[in-house]
């Protein structure tokens, strides 16, 4: 079996980084991912061929697969075909980003709302039904039960939008996946 070296990895990424497009890291990354899979699919098969055929042509297999690669249209294919799957997945993962952020800024002023109309309206520091209680330290418990039910249920808020914002994310990335597979799939070089 044929064996990467570091020399070959070094052929390998400085000739796939040539074709990247000058996009984000992640479209790069997804770019030269999916050329990856297609060249080393296609360097089995011309490994498998020669082998079969006691064949001694020169050069590995991987670099007669790059070379393929790099000739037919598949390059520039996935290149085109990445760009939207980068893009559908950043529009994602800003929109979860966009509604967490929104979601924690309304339970923060909710949560602050509530204890400052809970707290400041009435006689006192005391909402009315607080002031009704006939000794200080019953009235000082209701408040800090008050403030922590208060606290918890921002918390919780908190802490589900989190879990949603995570699920979004990771919709997104499966999706993100599912695209690099089809983008691969459907670009592969012909058998030789």
């Amino acid at each position: 079996m044929e064996r990467l070296c570091e020399d070959d990895r070094v052929k390998i990424r400085s000739r796939l980084l040539s074709a990247a497009s000058d996009s984000s890291s992640l479209e790069n990354i997804v770019q030269l991912t999916s050329a990856v899979v297609i060249i080393f699919e296609h360097s089995f098969y011309i490994f498998d061929k020669r082998r079969y055929l006691q064949y001694k042509e020169s050069g590995p297999s991987f670099h007669v697969a790059l070379e393929q690669y790099m000739a037919s249209p598949h390059a520039a294919a996935v290149r085109k075909a990445v760009s939207p799957a980068v893009r559908a997945y950043e529009e994602a993962v800003a929109t979860a980003t966009y509604a967490y952020e929104e979601a924690v800024a309304t339970a923060t002023y909710a949560y602050e709302e509530a204890a400052r109309t809970a707290v400041y309206p009435y006689q006192g520091n005391l909402p009315a039904w607080m002031a009704k209680l006939p000794f200080e330290p019953f009235k000082m418990k209701a408040k800090e039960a008050f403030e922590r039910s208060q606290a918890k249920a921002k918390e919780d808020l908190e802490r589900s939008q989190a879990k949603e914002k995570e699920s979004s994310r990771s919709r997104a990335e499966a999706e993100l996946m599912k695209a690099v597979l089809e983008i691969a799939l459907d670009h592969r070089l012909p058998r030789p």
